[in-house]
Protein backbone atom coordinates (compact mmCIF):
# COMPACT_ATOMS: atom_id res chain seq x y z
CA UNK A 1 0.00 0.00 0.00
CA UNK A 2 2.81 2.38 0.90
CA UNK A 3 4.57 1.58 -2.39
CA UNK A 4 1.38 2.28 -4.35
CA UNK A 5 0.91 5.58 -2.50
CA UNK A 6 4.52 6.55 -3.14
CA UNK A 7 4.21 5.69 -6.83
CA UNK A 8 1.00 7.74 -7.00
CA UNK A 9 2.80 10.78 -5.56
CA UNK A 10 5.66 10.31 -8.00
CA UNK A 11 3.17 10.06 -10.85
CA UNK A 12 1.43 13.27 -9.83
CA UNK A 13 4.77 15.09 -9.62
CA UNK A 14 5.73 13.86 -13.09
CA UNK A 15 2.37 14.89 -14.59
CA UNK A 16 2.51 18.33 -12.95
CA UNK A 17 6.10 18.71 -14.14
CA UNK A 18 5.16 17.81 -17.71
CA UNK A 19 2.18 20.19 -17.71
CA UNK A 20 4.29 22.97 -16.22
CA UNK A 21 7.06 22.33 -18.73
CA UNK A 22 4.60 22.52 -21.63
CA UNK A 23 2.91 25.62 -20.21
CA UNK A 24 6.25 27.33 -19.62
CA UNK A 25 7.37 26.51 -23.16
CA UNK A 26 4.18 28.05 -24.57
CA UNK A 27 4.50 31.22 -22.48
CA UNK A 28 8.18 31.66 -23.35
CA UNK A 29 7.59 31.03 -27.06
CA UNK A 30 4.81 33.62 -27.05
CA UNK A 31 7.18 36.14 -25.44
CA UNK A 32 9.69 35.66 -28.26
CA UNK A 33 6.91 36.06 -30.82
CA UNK A 34 5.87 39.35 -29.20
CA UNK A 35 9.46 40.59 -29.32
CA UNK A 36 9.80 39.69 -32.99
CA UNK A 37 6.50 41.35 -33.97
CA UNK A 38 7.89 44.90 -33.79
CA UNK A 39 9.04 46.83 -36.84
CA UNK A 40 12.66 46.95 -35.73
CA UNK A 41 15.30 49.04 -37.44
CA UNK A 42 19.05 48.93 -36.87
CA UNK A 43 21.86 51.43 -36.75
CA UNK A 44 25.53 50.51 -37.15
CA UNK A 45 27.45 52.63 -34.63
CA UNK A 46 31.03 52.65 -33.41
CA UNK A 47 29.72 50.71 -30.40
CA UNK A 48 28.10 48.05 -32.59
CA UNK A 49 24.61 47.45 -33.92
CA UNK A 50 21.80 49.24 -32.11
CA UNK A 51 18.15 48.24 -32.61
CA UNK A 52 15.22 50.62 -32.31
CA UNK A 53 11.56 51.16 -33.12
CA UNK A 54 10.59 54.45 -34.78
CA UNK A 55 6.89 55.19 -35.27
CA UNK A 56 4.55 58.18 -35.38
CA UNK A 57 4.82 61.82 -36.42
CA UNK A 58 5.46 65.22 -34.89
CA UNK A 59 7.62 66.09 -31.91
CA UNK A 60 10.26 63.41 -31.37
CA UNK A 61 10.50 61.53 -28.07
CA UNK A 62 13.30 59.07 -27.37
CA UNK A 63 12.96 56.76 -24.40
CA UNK A 64 15.89 55.53 -22.35
CA UNK A 65 14.30 52.38 -20.93
CA UNK A 66 14.91 50.74 -17.58
CA UNK A 67 16.36 47.41 -16.54
CA UNK A 68 14.71 44.32 -18.06
CA UNK A 69 13.73 46.62 -20.95
CA UNK A 70 14.39 46.87 -24.67
CA UNK A 71 12.85 48.42 -27.76
CA UNK A 72 9.63 46.51 -27.01
CA UNK A 73 9.10 47.74 -23.46
CA UNK A 74 10.36 51.19 -24.40
CA UNK A 75 7.84 51.54 -27.18
CA UNK A 76 4.98 50.18 -25.05
CA UNK A 77 5.85 52.70 -22.33
CA UNK A 78 5.82 55.54 -24.84
CA UNK A 79 2.54 54.40 -26.35
CA UNK A 80 0.88 54.01 -22.94
CA UNK A 81 1.80 57.61 -22.09
CA UNK A 82 1.41 59.41 -25.43
CA UNK A 83 -0.88 57.16 -27.48
CA UNK A 84 -0.87 58.09 -31.16
CA UNK A 85 0.69 61.47 -30.43
CA UNK A 86 4.24 62.36 -31.44
CA UNK A 87 7.05 60.46 -33.07
CA UNK A 88 8.16 57.75 -30.65
CA UNK A 89 11.65 56.22 -30.81
CA UNK A 90 12.51 53.32 -28.52
CA UNK A 91 16.15 52.23 -28.61
CA UNK A 92 17.38 49.02 -27.03
CA UNK A 93 20.19 50.17 -24.78
CA UNK A 94 23.51 48.33 -24.73
CA UNK A 95 23.09 44.56 -24.44
CA UNK A 96 19.31 44.60 -24.73
CA UNK A 97 17.31 42.94 -27.56
CA UNK A 98 19.04 43.50 -30.89
CA UNK A 99 21.72 45.84 -29.53
CA UNK A 100 25.39 45.02 -29.10
CA UNK A 101 27.24 45.10 -25.81
CA UNK A 102 30.44 47.14 -26.30
CA UNK A 103 33.54 46.89 -24.12
CA UNK A 104 32.47 50.01 -22.23
CA UNK A 105 28.65 50.09 -21.96
CA UNK A 106 28.59 53.31 -19.96
CA UNK A 107 25.76 55.86 -19.76
CA UNK A 108 28.10 58.36 -21.42
CA UNK A 109 28.59 56.08 -24.44
CA UNK A 110 24.89 55.27 -24.55
CA UNK A 111 24.10 58.98 -24.75
CA UNK A 112 26.51 59.21 -27.66
CA UNK A 113 24.54 56.49 -29.45
CA UNK A 114 21.34 58.49 -28.95
CA UNK A 115 23.10 61.46 -30.56
CA UNK A 116 24.34 59.32 -33.45
CA UNK A 117 20.81 58.08 -34.05
CA UNK A 118 19.12 61.48 -34.17
CA UNK A 119 21.88 62.88 -36.37
CA UNK A 120 21.52 59.99 -38.83
CA UNK A 121 17.75 60.46 -38.83
CA UNK A 122 18.32 64.19 -39.43
CA UNK A 123 16.35 65.20 -36.35
CA UNK A 124 17.23 68.62 -34.96
CA UNK A 125 16.07 68.22 -31.35
CA UNK A 126 14.32 65.60 -29.24
CA UNK A 127 12.63 65.08 -25.92
CA UNK A 128 14.17 62.39 -23.74
CA UNK A 129 12.07 60.35 -21.35
CA UNK A 130 14.32 58.38 -19.00
CA UNK A 131 12.88 55.52 -16.98
CA UNK A 132 14.44 53.87 -13.93
CA UNK A 133 17.93 52.57 -14.87
CA UNK A 134 17.69 54.55 -18.11
CA UNK A 135 18.02 57.75 -16.10
CA UNK A 136 21.81 57.86 -16.23
CA UNK A 137 21.95 57.84 -20.05
CA UNK A 138 19.12 60.39 -20.27
CA UNK A 139 20.82 62.76 -17.85
CA UNK A 140 24.15 62.30 -19.63
CA UNK A 141 22.49 63.24 -22.91
CA UNK A 142 21.10 66.43 -21.37
CA UNK A 143 24.53 67.31 -19.98
CA UNK A 144 26.58 66.46 -23.06
CA UNK A 145 24.28 67.61 -25.85
CA UNK A 146 22.12 70.50 -24.56
CA UNK A 147 21.62 71.84 -28.08
CA UNK A 148 19.96 68.57 -29.10
CA UNK A 149 17.36 68.24 -26.36
CA UNK A 150 14.11 70.15 -25.81
CA UNK A 151 13.17 68.63 -22.47
CA UNK A 152 13.96 65.79 -20.08
CA UNK A 153 11.27 63.70 -18.39
CA UNK A 154 12.51 61.56 -15.50
CA UNK A 155 9.94 58.83 -14.86
CA UNK A 156 10.65 56.80 -11.73
CA UNK A 157 14.22 57.47 -12.70
CA UNK A 158 17.45 56.91 -10.87
CA UNK A 159 19.26 60.20 -10.28
CA UNK A 160 22.62 61.38 -8.91
CA UNK A 161 22.16 62.16 -5.22
CA UNK A 162 25.34 61.67 -3.18
CA UNK A 163 28.72 60.11 -4.00
CA UNK A 164 29.20 56.49 -2.94
CA UNK A 165 31.67 53.69 -3.48
CA UNK A 166 30.73 50.36 -5.03
CA UNK A 167 31.00 48.77 -1.60
CA UNK A 168 28.62 51.31 -0.08
CA UNK A 169 26.10 50.77 -2.86
CA UNK A 170 26.01 46.98 -2.49
CA UNK A 171 23.71 44.91 -4.69
CA UNK A 172 22.36 46.98 -7.58
CA UNK A 173 20.57 44.41 -9.70
CA UNK A 174 19.09 40.91 -9.78
CA UNK A 175 21.17 37.78 -9.07
CA UNK A 176 22.48 36.31 -12.32
CA UNK A 177 20.98 32.87 -11.83
CA UNK A 178 17.51 34.37 -12.36
CA UNK A 179 18.43 35.68 -15.81
CA UNK A 180 17.03 32.59 -17.49
CA UNK A 181 13.68 32.34 -19.24
CA UNK A 182 12.35 29.37 -17.27
CA UNK A 183 13.72 30.44 -13.91
CA UNK A 184 12.37 33.95 -14.41
CA UNK A 185 8.94 32.65 -15.39
CA UNK A 186 8.94 30.31 -12.38
CA UNK A 187 9.82 33.18 -10.07
CA UNK A 188 7.14 35.56 -11.32
CA UNK A 189 4.54 32.79 -11.19
CA UNK A 190 5.36 31.60 -7.71
CA UNK A 191 7.00 34.48 -5.86
CA UNK A 192 5.01 37.53 -6.90
CA UNK A 193 5.09 38.90 -3.36
CA UNK A 194 8.80 39.52 -3.80
CA UNK A 195 8.09 41.58 -6.91
CA UNK A 196 5.20 43.37 -5.22
CA UNK A 197 7.59 44.40 -2.46
CA UNK A 198 10.27 45.41 -4.95
CA UNK A 199 7.92 47.52 -7.06
CA UNK A 200 6.11 48.90 -4.00
CA UNK A 201 2.60 47.87 -5.04
CA UNK A 202 0.37 44.78 -5.07
CA UNK A 203 -1.76 46.10 -7.94
CA UNK A 204 0.68 45.34 -10.73
CA UNK A 205 -0.99 44.30 -14.02
CA UNK A 206 -0.08 40.85 -15.31
CA UNK A 207 1.28 42.35 -18.52
CA UNK A 208 4.11 43.94 -16.54
CA UNK A 209 5.32 40.48 -15.60
CA UNK A 210 4.64 39.11 -19.09
CA UNK A 211 6.76 41.88 -20.63
CA UNK A 212 9.77 40.97 -18.51
CA UNK A 213 10.05 37.94 -20.79
CA UNK A 214 11.95 36.78 -22.68
CA UNK A 215 14.96 37.27 -20.42
CA UNK A 216 17.69 35.69 -22.54
CA UNK A 217 17.85 38.56 -25.12
CA UNK A 218 18.02 41.05 -22.22
CA UNK A 219 20.57 39.19 -20.11
CA UNK A 220 23.69 41.09 -21.22
CA UNK A 221 21.96 44.44 -20.79
CA UNK A 222 20.69 43.55 -17.32
CA UNK A 223 24.19 42.54 -16.24
CA UNK A 224 25.65 45.75 -17.71
CA UNK A 225 23.04 47.79 -15.83
CA UNK A 226 23.82 45.93 -12.60
CA UNK A 227 27.59 46.26 -12.88
CA UNK A 228 27.92 49.68 -14.54
CA UNK A 229 24.81 51.75 -15.21
CA UNK A 230 23.12 51.45 -11.84
CA UNK A 231 26.20 52.59 -9.92
CA UNK A 232 27.61 55.15 -12.35
CA UNK A 233 25.88 58.23 -10.95
CA UNK A 234 27.14 57.45 -7.44
CA UNK A 235 30.63 56.14 -8.21
CA UNK A 236 31.23 58.89 -10.81
CA UNK A 237 29.10 61.45 -9.00
CA UNK A 238 31.21 64.47 -9.95
CA UNK A 239 30.84 63.68 -13.65
CA UNK A 240 27.15 64.59 -13.33
CA UNK A 241 27.15 68.38 -12.99
CA UNK A 242 23.37 68.53 -13.10
CA UNK A 243 23.30 72.18 -12.00
CA UNK A 244 24.43 72.92 -15.55
CA UNK A 245 21.27 71.49 -17.11
CA UNK A 246 19.28 74.41 -18.48
CA UNK A 247 16.58 72.61 -20.45
CA UNK A 248 13.12 71.96 -18.94
CA UNK A 249 12.96 68.96 -16.62
CA UNK A 250 9.86 67.12 -15.41
CA UNK A 251 10.22 64.67 -12.52
CA UNK A 252 7.46 62.05 -12.20
CA UNK A 253 7.86 60.04 -9.04
CA UNK A 254 6.07 58.20 -6.21
CA UNK A 255 7.24 58.77 -2.65
CA UNK A 256 7.02 55.05 -1.83
CA UNK A 257 9.25 54.02 -4.73
CA UNK A 258 11.72 51.48 -3.32
CA UNK A 259 13.91 51.40 -6.42
CA UNK A 260 14.30 55.10 -7.22
CA UNK A 261 14.33 56.28 -3.63
CA UNK A 262 12.47 59.44 -2.70
CA UNK A 263 15.43 60.54 -0.57
CA UNK A 264 17.60 60.57 -3.71
CA UNK A 265 14.97 62.49 -5.64
CA UNK A 266 14.89 65.17 -2.94
CA UNK A 267 18.67 65.65 -3.25
CA UNK A 268 18.28 65.95 -7.01
CA UNK A 269 15.41 68.44 -6.78
CA UNK A 270 17.51 70.73 -4.61
CA UNK A 271 20.15 70.92 -7.34
CA UNK A 272 18.02 71.50 -10.46
CA UNK A 273 15.15 73.63 -11.64
CA UNK A 274 12.41 71.09 -12.36
CA UNK A 275 8.66 70.74 -12.63
CA UNK A 276 7.31 68.05 -10.31
CA UNK A 277 4.63 65.38 -10.40
CA UNK A 278 5.15 63.72 -7.02
CA UNK A 279 2.60 61.17 -5.83
CA UNK A 280 2.26 59.85 -2.27
CA UNK A 281 2.01 56.24 -3.40
CA UNK A 282 2.00 53.97 -6.44
CA UNK A 283 5.48 52.51 -6.13
CA UNK A 284 8.05 52.29 -8.88
CA UNK A 285 5.37 51.87 -11.54
CA UNK A 286 3.23 54.70 -10.09
CA UNK A 287 0.22 52.40 -10.03
CA UNK A 288 -3.16 54.09 -9.70
CA UNK A 289 -2.17 57.53 -11.01
CA UNK A 290 -2.60 59.13 -14.41
CA UNK A 291 0.72 60.59 -15.49
CA UNK A 292 -0.21 61.19 -19.12
CA UNK A 293 -1.50 64.75 -18.89
CA UNK A 294 1.59 66.09 -17.16
CA UNK A 295 3.93 64.61 -19.74
CA UNK A 296 1.85 65.75 -22.71
CA UNK A 297 1.35 69.24 -21.29
CA UNK A 298 5.09 69.64 -20.77
CA UNK A 299 5.71 68.74 -24.39
CA UNK A 300 3.00 71.10 -25.61
CA UNK A 301 4.20 74.01 -23.46
CA UNK A 302 7.80 73.65 -24.62
CA UNK A 303 6.80 73.12 -28.25
CA UNK A 304 4.81 76.36 -28.25
CA UNK A 305 7.71 78.46 -26.96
Amino acid sequence: MKIKYFMYIIGVIIVVGLITCKTYSTVINESYQRLEAYNVKTLDTKYGIMSYVDEGFGEVIIISHGIFGGYDQGFENLYSIFGENYRKIAVSRFGYPGSALPDEPTPNNQAEVFLDLIDRLQIEKVFIIAVSAGGAAGIKFALNYPDKIKGLILLSSSVPSIPKTEKEIGMSGPPRFILNDRIMLFSIRNFKNIYFSMFGSKNIPNEVFDNMLPVKPRRQGIIADTDITNIDMAVNFYDYSIENINIPILIVHAQDDHMARHEDIKYFINRVNAELMIFPDGGHLIIGHDINDGNINLLKNISNK
